[in-house]
Formats: C-alpha cells, structure tokens, sequence
C-alpha cells in the first residue's frame, strides 16, 4: 500500500528481519551449546563434525551482524534513502553473500562427516566425499562472486560491472546448494533400508533422518527473494567512460 501525503508506513519487512535475527540467533546458538553438552556427557570426545558446526555457527554470527548493519543502511526499505545507504547497503549484501556460503558450506560438512561416522561403506564414503566437494567449490564460487562483485573490483556506484552475474550465480549457487541438501539428507536412506530390524523402526529412523528436508523451504523462499528483486531494466556491461 503506498503511503498518503504525511501518512507513515510501518515497515513490515524489517520487522521480519528482526525477527529472524533473534530466531535465528537464539535457535542456532543453543542447539549447537546442547550438542557439544550432550558430546561431553556421552562420547567425551569432540570431533570433525562438532568443530564444523561451531564454524557454521560463527558464520552465522557474521551474517546476523551483516544484517543488523543492514538495517542502519536501509535493509528492507524500498529504495535506500540517502547516498550512504545507496553504498553501504550494497557491501552489507555482499557480507552477507559471503558469510552465508561458507556458513552452509560448514553446516553441510558436519552433517557429511557425522553420517560418515555412522555408514561406514565405501559407495557411502565416496557419495559423501563427492558431495562434500561440490559443495566446497560451490560456496566457494558464491563467495567469491560476491567478494568481487560488490567489494574489491567493480568501482560503479550501481555495482552492476558483472552484469546478469549478480543474479544468476546466487540463484545457481543456491540451486545447486539445495539439490547438494536432497542428496544429503537422502543418502542414508537405501543403507537404513536394509538394517536388520522391523519395518516400524526403519520408518522411524528414516523420518528422522529425512527431518532436514524441511530446510529446503528456506531454498526456496531465498529462490523467491532473488527473482522478485531482480531488476527489469536492461543491465549492460561498463565501458572505460563509465569507469
């Protein structure tokens, strides 16, 4: 709804914002604080996975950071409002960018390694492994993209030097990121298949397992988010002049 001559607009999405700051936070904080809580009690004993995960959560802290800076700029307005908006707003997405693809890419290793730990057959090892690489070279690529984008080589103030690139890597990254998340959390069905136990059990342990799938929503939702902000205008690429 556009606002009347005088007449405030409340601003919803930064409400979401906010609220996804302290959701986030609070959710990912303590379940990693239980999980090593709940190592210490049993195994005593920290591994591979455990320290991936707390790198995750460390990058999640560098995204939630970004995204309260991001609301000092104007994050979530419709169009940023004065000049230092207009160029910080696009270095806080970049952090963000940033912070994230290496976030997902910890949080995808630990639950690699994790299964690792518990199927220990070579077909297994080496689906697991692969995976895990894709992964890597994909958040790489998405870090980088953005690194490059929006901080270190496109001096524009529209940042639009990569052109289409500013939108079709991130969608690809995230498509690729979440057809990495359905071969993950399906791997360990075929080996739970064949346990030697009654039907009820193998049905429990495969919802259990399969509980991750309810991630990819949020794929989808950023997949939304990506397309709706994607511009309609013509984006051409920088000439000397323009530089």
């Amino acid at each position: 709804m556009d606002a009347q001559p005088g007449q405030t607009v409340h601003n919803f999405k930064q409400d979401a914002l906010y609220a996804a700051i302290v959701v986030g936070s609070a959710t990912s904080s303590l379940s990693t604080g239980f999980r090593f809580l709940a190592r210490r009690r049993t195994v005593k004993l920290w591994r591979r996975d455990d320290w991936f995960m707390v790198a995750g959560l460390i990058w999640s802290w560098g995204v939630i950071a970004a995204i309260i800076h991001g609301l000092t700029v104007g994050l979530g307005d419709e169009v940023p409002k004065t000049n230092h908006d207009r160029i910080w707003l696009p270095r806080t997405n970049a952090a963000m960018l940033m912070f994230q693809n290496w976030g997902v890419f910890c949080v995808k290793a630990s639950i690699l390694f994790f299964n690792m730990s518990l199927f220990k057959g070579k077909t297994f090892t080496k689906v697991a492994w692969a995976v895990f690489a894709v992964t890597f070279i994909n958040s790489f690529t998405g870090f980088f993209i953005a690194f490059l984008q929006e901080i270190a080589a496109c001096p524009r103030a529209d940042k639009q030097c990569f052109g289409e690139s500013k939108f079709v890597v991130p969608l690809t990254t995230g498509i690729i990121s979440t057809v990495c998340d359905i071969v993950i959390y399906f791997m360990p069905i075929p080996v739970l298949a064949r346990l030697g136990v009654d039907r009820r059990t193998k049905l429990g342990l495969c919802c259990v397992f399969l509980l991750g799938l309810l991630c990819i929503a949020t794929s989808f939702a950023r997949w939304a988010a990506m397309l709706q902000d994607h511009p309609q205008d013509a984006v051409t690429m920088p000439n000397r002049a323009t530089l």
